[in-house]
């Protein structure tokens, strides 16, 4: 577009609508302060101070590590194993293998990757591997909402009053326009405006691709643009 230059990229994520990822991953969640979920692929409903985590994670914010889960157990071997390197602890993200080795060599924000335990079936026995918990922590304000052609008008949010939009992942690349203010800080944020959208750098983006996780992220290619010099 005359006027403009493109100064940068990064990427937008759908990954809180995670087609194929799987739910019924043979894993039983406990919260701090309560016993174990059941056995059984059909979850019971998360109390309310775990959907109050749950909705301030999926808007960016970092978590105390008692808002997530202090432990999983596999009561189903054969489910678990065939879960990716990114799954579900609850309601909430996990990483493991070459996910995690590839996130913690980028600035993840206020958050990061938090190690917490796995056990076998008679919950006290270690289950094979390193996993993390994937904590968030970066808000930024870089979107250009005016040039997203399909940007709808989601909610108001009670707290803040900020109008919320919901913008289509199905756009074309680069149909997605940030501000350069995209380019400062961590690699891995929220946009304030934005529902359930993750944003990416482009070399995160990239490295991403690389291992093979870039549908598991369901990634689309934006713009970042900037006044022409």
């Amino acid at each position: 577009m005359a006027g403009e230059s493109m100064s940068g990229g990064a990427w937008m994520s759908d990954v809180f609508s995670p087609a194929g990822l799987g739910y019924k991953q043979g894993s039983r969640t406990k919260f701090f302060g309560m016993g174990w979920n059941p056995a059984e692929f059909d979850l019971p409903t998360p109390p309310p101070q775990v959907l109050e985590a749950l909705r301030r994670y999926k808007q960016g914010y970092c978590l105390e590590r008692t808002d997530f889960p202090e432990a999983e157990a596999v009561w189903d071997d054969k489910r678990f194993s065939l879960r990716r390197d990114l799954f579900f602890v609850g309601p909430f993200f996990a990483v493991q293998g070459r996910l995690a080795e590839v996130l913690a060599r980028f600035d993840l924000g206020e958050g990061g990757l938090i190690p917490f335990p796995v056990y076998q079936a008679d919950l006290a026995t270690a289950y094979p591997g390193e996993f993390f918990l994937l904590n968030f922590g970066c808000i930024k304000n870089s979107i250009l909402i005016d040039r997203c052609e399909d940007a709808r008008k989601f909610v108001v949010d009670k707290a803040s009053g900020l109008q919320i939009w919901h913008i289509n992942r199905s756009k074309s690349a680069g149909e997605v326009m940030l501000s350069p203010r995209a380019l400062e800080g961590p690699d891995l944020w929220f946009e304030e405006v934005v529902h359930n959208k993750l944003f990416l750098s482009d070399a995160l983006g990239q490295a991403l691709l690389d291992i093979g996780m870039g549908e598991v992220f369901r990634l689309t290619r934006c713009r970042v643009v900037g006044a022409a010099a």
